[in-house]
């Protein structure tokens, strides 16, 4: 199962549905150019991810780090924080994701196991994000149940719930009794990460129109040269080129769901003329927004692939 959009709201959350209210863990096969913007753009969620991949190379973006993985390898990613994913290897390189709501590890709510083993590492930096290589056994031992889990997740037999259950409880575990090893040097704080997401909020909100750094300052109560400090520190990116980033993605939707013309879309998306979002489109796809809207049109396929 893969899905080729993630829905995410202004704050950069994904609001796409994990599984079910009763049984909240998904375990997706995500081929990266069959993704709308092949790559997935930054986000966070509340649920902890576990992603192994299976053809090429992907670099994974989280909690300041960067890690360029091939194939067999994999990364943790911790709940609330930002990540993103691109390929390295081509459009066909391609991964497992496993999403689950922490809740899943808890049994019931106040139990031994939420209050001692699950609570209070959900907030330690040093569970933000973990790379994870066959060459290390234990962290081997946790890609084999990635692999596992989608297998389990697709075929669906009679106790997939429980096994699924009993996978995540196992690799959780691991990552626990080895969370100090090899951890990297420098961790975003939930404060910089809260800001980060902060200022993602804002420039969702507001893209459409002009904005000033001065502006995202007032916005989230930091002066200027902290947000983009902190910004450029837990994503990567200025705060502007994320925020042209953003422009364009949603150029991308209008050409492909709408009529409008060029020029309309250059005003929706915040472009101060038609010619400068032409410019700033091709530079960043390849192509112009009429080229890309006429490859939309030709094939069912794009954009699923």
């Amino acid at each position: 199962m893969q899905v080729p959009e993630l829905t995410i709201g202004p704050g950069g959350q994904e609001t796409t549905r994990h599984g079910s209210p009763a049984f909240p863990l998904a375990v997706y096969h995500s081929v990266m150019g069959r993704n709308v913007l092949g790559y997935i753009p930054w986000h966070w969620h509340t649920e902890i991810q576990l992603c192994l991949v299976t053809r090429g190379a992907i670099r994974f973006s989280v909690d300041e780090c960067q890690h360029l993985l091939q194939t067999g390898e994999g990364v943790f990613v911790g709940s609330g924080y930002l990540h993103t994913a691109r390929p390295e290897g081509g459009p066909d390189s391609a991964y497992i994701c496993l999403d689950a709501d922490p809740r899943l590890l808890t049994a019931f709510p106040g139990s031994a196991l939420e209050e001692r083993y699950v609570t209070p590492f959900l907030q330690d930096p040093a569970m933000a994000q973990r790379p994870l290589s066959p060459a290390t056994a234990w962290q081997g031992e946790v890609l084999k149940r990635i692999q596992r889990a989608y297998e389990t997740f697709e075929e669906k037999s009679f106790g997939c719930e429980l096994r699924l259950t009993a996978l995540l409880m196992e690799m959780w575990l691991l990552l626990l009794e080895h969370r100090e090893e090899g951890g990297s040097a420098r961790h975003s704080t939930r404060r910089e990460n809260a800001l980060a997401q902060d200022i993602l909020s804002y420039l969702g909100r507001n893209y459409q129109r002009r904005i000033t750094l001065a502006e995202v300052a007032r916005a989230v109560a930091f002066s200027g040269s902290e947000c983009c400090r902190v910004f450029k520190r837990v994503t990567g990116e200025t705060i502007f080129s994320y925020l042209n980033a953003c422009r364009l993605n949603r150029g991308l939707e209008l050409l492909r769901t709408t009529d409008l013309s060029v020029t309309q879309i250059a005003c929706e998306t915040g472009f101060c003329s038609a010619s400068y979002f032409i410019e700033a489109f091709r530079a960043r796809h390849g192509v112009t927004p009429l080229q890309y809207r006429k490859r939309c049109g030709d094939s069912t396929e794009y954009g699923n692939r």
